[in-house]
Parts: structure tokens; sequence; C-alpha cells
């Protein structure tokens, strides 16, 4: 789909695989401790089911990056969320931290859209014309501004100035 694609999990993806290596060993651990069979199958089927679920979850946000392609701008988080802004709606992008911390992965504030990575921002988009974004249950809402998180927010700057 994209010509240029940004990781935006680098802060949380060290977390997700340490989590996921102490599985195993959170499995034996139960194993050895716990004496009655029913109880330990049943932990070792959540214990199967975390790993998984985790193995997932960093395959998603390896897969689904923020792109840029010859028409758009492509922001995602796994398969939580994915907005699409036309490139010819952008007037002016800059790189700088910001931190709100809304405790969302994504949130309007203000008419800006903030697609936060652990309570931070670091790429600024200035829209030249209002979007609309949806935030599921949150309902729709009109952006001039978005703030999100770029493990390259250099790279992505020169990208969308191109």
């Amino acid at each position: 789909m994209g010509d240029r694609s940004f990781g935006y999990s680098a802060q949380v993806r060290p977390l997700l695989w340490v989590f996921l290596v102490l599985t195993p060993v959170e499995i034996l651990l139960v194993d050895l401790l716990v004496p009655w069979f029913w109880l330990r199958a049943v932990l070792l089927a959540f214990g199967l089911l975390s790993a998984l679920l985790l193995a997932w979850l960093l395959w998603m946000l390896y897969k689904f990056k923020h792109e840029i392609d010859d028409e758009y701008l492509w922001l995602r988080y796994a398969r939580e969320f994915e907005y699409r802004i036309p490139l010819k709606a952008i007037e002016n992008v800059t790189q700088g931290m910001t931190s709100r911390s809304l405790h969302k992965t994504r949130s309007v504030v203000d008419g800006t859209l903030v697609l936060e990575i652990s309570n931070s921002t670091n790429v600024r988009v200035q829209l030249n014309e209002p979007q609309e974004v949806d935030l599921g249950r949150r309902g729709a809402h009109h952006i001039t501004k978005i703030e999100f998180w770029a493990d390259d927010p250099g790279g992505m700057v020169r990208a969308l100035r191109k």
C-alpha cells in the first residue's frame, strides 16, 4: 500500500518481549507450585493464551505501521485504528516532543487528534482543512491538527515535506 513505512512501537516492544519471554517461566513455576491438576490445567491455558495474544500484538505492531503513499498519510495502531489523512490537506509538519498523559491511544483534544505511545507524541501536523475522524464509541470529531508518535520523527517529517 505505502511507499514509506514508519514504526511507532519501539518504546513498548521491549516490555512486550519481556512478558513473552517470561510467560514460559511463569507456566513452569505454576506447574511446580500448584498441587491441584485442574488448577494447573486452567492456569496453563491462560498462560498459553497470554503468550499467543502477546505474540499477536507484537506482530500487529510490526505489520501495521504508519505509512505515506502518493496520496495519503496512514496513521495506525496495530489493528485498533487506522486514519487516512490526504497529503493535500497537510499544511505544515514539525518535530517536537509532547506529553499529554491522556492514557488512551487516541483522543481528540481541542481539535487535535492525539495518538500517544507511552503518553508521548513527537510529530505535529497542521491541516489546511478540517478532517473528520471517528473515535468509535466516542463519536466523530473534526480536527485541524494531529500529534502522533513515530520511531523516526525526523524521517517522518522529511517524508511529509516532500
